[in-house]
């Protein structure tokens, strides 16, 4: 029997309450994280942003996202945006309000295509 490679994955979105999306990427209260296999969320976590964590992390802001591999944002700087892509971090952009919301698009449109992918 071939057993299929498993494809865990974090995605992060910052939010200041857990459910909508922050507006600002920097100035977030907290990060919610979810744990993803094979396209399905198994947990979801708020991560707060906790200035203590931020001095002493050698990862300072992104110390939440150390594990993430995906980072899904309203507003987010140039700079930070090459901050993070030099990191290996993907960043998402979404016009969602809702953190729920976001990453199921998100999630659709990696199965889509990774559909497309499949079928070429």
């Amino acid at each position: 029997m071939i057993r299929k490679k498993r494809s865990t994955q974090k995605i992060a979105i910052p939010s200041d309450d857990g459910i909508l999306v922050g507006q600002q990427f920097k100035s977030s209260r907290a990060f919610v994280v979810a744990t993803v296999d094979d396209g399905k969320i198994l947990r979801q976590e708020l991560r707060w942003n906790l200035i203590s964590e931020i001095m002493t992390s050698p990862h300072g802001y992104y110390y939440n996202l150390a594990d993430c591999n995906t980072i899904i944002v309203n507003e987010i700087g140039e700079g930070h945006t090459r901050l993070l892509g030099s990191i290996n971090k993907e960043v998402i952009q979404t016009e969602e309000t809702l953190v729920n919301n976001a990453f199921l698009i998100y999630l659709r449109k990696a199965s889509l295509k990774a559909e497309k992918i499949k079928s070429l």
